[in-house]
């Protein structure tokens, strides 16, 4: 019996570890300086608040679990990809890590590459789970790892934050052509972040069999 635990446990952490080293070549690694608005979107990607671009109606999704949060190498626009679920793990992670990049980039015109993967800061190789969802004990957490602006917060204050982070609807865009920055979904405080979701895997079952 304890033989038979001890070969599944290495057998997980043999998995684990291949499926997260498979993804790691999607992971930035150069310097990035994210303002008030880089980090007001990521606190949206821990939350599950975003503009779905998959689905017609509802597209301000919220209370979903983070999968993949990408940005440009400037730090000035992210994109993130989600599991409509309370766990990430209920979503399969076929090639979401590319898919994320890639949207990204097509979306911002840019190079993209993954910032987190979940609730983990894995961008030059911090491998940092982020586990308080208070916008300014991450604020700091950025700070101290180097990754934001010394002057970050201008407009966001304790009173307004969660106005910004729990946005529901916005008068922006997510076309890629557009030149006014301060009007593009994910480089922008008054826009929500841009993404996309995936379905559970029981969500998947259910359709197959319909």
């Amino acid at each position: 019996m304890k033989k038979n635990l001890l070969i599944f446990l290495i057998l997980t952490f043999f998995f684990s570890t291949n499926s997260f080293s498979s993804i790691s070549k999607y992971f930035g690694s150069s310097k990035i300086s994210f303002d008030e608005s880089g980090i007001i979107n990521f606190v949206r990607y821990l939350n599950g608040t975003f503009h779905s671009e998959n689905v017609i109606l509802n597209r301000a999704a919220k209370i979903m679990s983070p999968m993949y949060y990408a940005v440009t190498q400037d730090g000035k626009t992210g994109y993130g990809w989600f599991c409509r679920s309370n766990s990430s793990s209920d979503c399969y992670d076929d090639f979401l890590a590319f898919k994320t990049v890639e949207h990204c980039k097509e979306y911002s015109g840019k190079k993209c590459f993954i910032f987190a993967y979940r609730n983990e800061i894995v961008w030059n190789n911090f491998n940092i789970k982020v586990n308080e969802l208070d916008f300014f004990q991450i604020a700091n957490l950025l700070k101290e790892l180097k990754l934001s602006d010394e002057k970050f917060l201008q407009k966001v204050n304790k009173d307004n934050y969660l106005l910004y982070i729990n946005l529901d609807q916005d008068k922006c865009s997510s076309n890629k052509n557009l030149v006014d920055i301060s009007k593009l979904r994910g480089s922008s405080l008054d826009c929500l972040l841009p993404g996309q979701y995936e379905q559970t895997v029981n969500d998947k079952s259910a359709g197959d069999v319909n």
